[in-house]
């Protein structure tokens, strides 16, 4: 298994910039549409108690209810489900984002490479 996940992780570095990017896309929202509401709905079975799905109070779902809402909200456009779908991915460029900035500010905070000058003689 670890050798076919090297394998999947070679590979994937190996693409261009723009595949590997969509690729990116296209796996954080799998995670967004699977695992995602899956922890959503175990947290708030957790802290909330049972899903209820009508304003009576009578318990009408589990996790299928739930996530057959979650699908209806992401449908209909309701910008609290479109950020649960793209949060991951939006988490995932945040990191990144953070790291690029960590990095440059190294870079700028290393000392300069000694400018030797060709007019000295060798030590």
């Amino acid at each position: 298994m670890n050798n076919a996940v090297t394998g999947y992780w070679r590979r994937y570095r190996t693409l261009p910039a723009l595949p590997r990017e969509l690729a990116t896309l296209v796996l954080m929202l799998l995670v967004a549409l699977t695992l995602l509401p899956l922890a959503i709905w175990f947290a708030g079975q957790f802290f909330l108690g049972d899903y209820i799905r009508d304003p009576s109070g009578s318990p009408t779902g589990g996790f299928g209810s739930m996530w057959v809402d979650y699908l209806r909200g992401v449908a209909g456009g309701s910008v609290g489900y479109w950020l649960v779908l793209l949060g991951p991915w939006l988490l995932l460029m945040a990191g990144r984002g953070m790291l690029a900035l960590r990095r440059h500010e190294r870079a700028r905070r290393a000392p300069a490479p000694a400018k030797h000058d060709i007019n000295q003689p060798l030590a």
